[in-house]
């Protein structure tokens, strides 16, 4: 009986696991934008949304693939400054300083790149950014496909008339860390629903706030 109710409390997990999988990817999917490929006239920054590094200080392939695709912004628009976002939330490293070393690797100069390393959350990377983003004619923020989409709501939210000179570029999770998928859709779900049902609805909710300077 032990066996048996054992089974098939595997199957019913296994065929849950693989719904709320199938459900993540399917959100990726259609959260997805091509990314900015052509020049725009005038200036543009690229903003980078943070992601904690690895425990020993080195690169996560979160990070890799958002730094990657705020370059590949940054170059396809011709933009001249790019700005990475993040303070050391859940570790002793700061987000912002292992992805600007990255965003140097790929060639992006030292005068067009922005450390922002106070911000300790989404809402904080873009009210801690919003100063080095003002003069821009264009901005893009870099993410992945479904977090980019949360940004993007709290600039527009932040800063409402900037909405029409924002741009988004996302990717998708890398494969060395899909079983990360499911967790940041659910968690990009909890994020949607909670901002509709409480803080969009408050003015107040919308004042930008960043940490004062460490």
């Amino acid at each position: 009986m032990i066996v048996t109710a054992l089974i098939k409390w595997l199957k019913r997990t296994s065929a849950l696991f693989i719904g709320l999988f199938a459900l993540s990817q399917l959100a990726y999917w259609l959260a997805s934008r091509p990314a900015p490929d052509e020049a725009d006239p005038g200036n543009c920054a690229v903003l980078v949304a943070g992601f904690p590094a690895n425990p020993d200080g080195s690169l996560h392939p979160m990070q890799r693939m958002r730094v990657e695709v705020g370059v590949s912004a940054y170059r396809n628009q011709a933009c001249n400054r790019l700005i990475v976002s993040g303070a050391a939330v859940h570790n002793s490293h700061v987000e912002a300083e292992v992805m600007a070393a990255f965003a140097r690797e790929l060639g992006v100069p030292q005068d067009q790149l922005i450390i922002e390393d106070r911000a300790r959350n989404t809402w904080q990377n873009i009210s801690c950014s919003l100063p080095y983003l003002e003069n821009h004619e264009h901005i893009i923020i870099a993410s992945d496909n479904l977090h980019m989409h949360r940004a993007k709501r709290y600039l527009c939210r932040q800063k409402t008339s900037w909405c029409d000179r924002l741009q988004v570029a996302g990717g998708y999770v890398p494969l060395s860390q899909i079983g990360w998928t499911v967790p940041l859709a659910i968690k990009e779900l909890h994020a949607w629903i909670r901002d509709l049902a409480i803080y969009e609805r408050s003015v107040s909710g919308n004042a930008p706030s960043c940490p004062a300077d460490r």
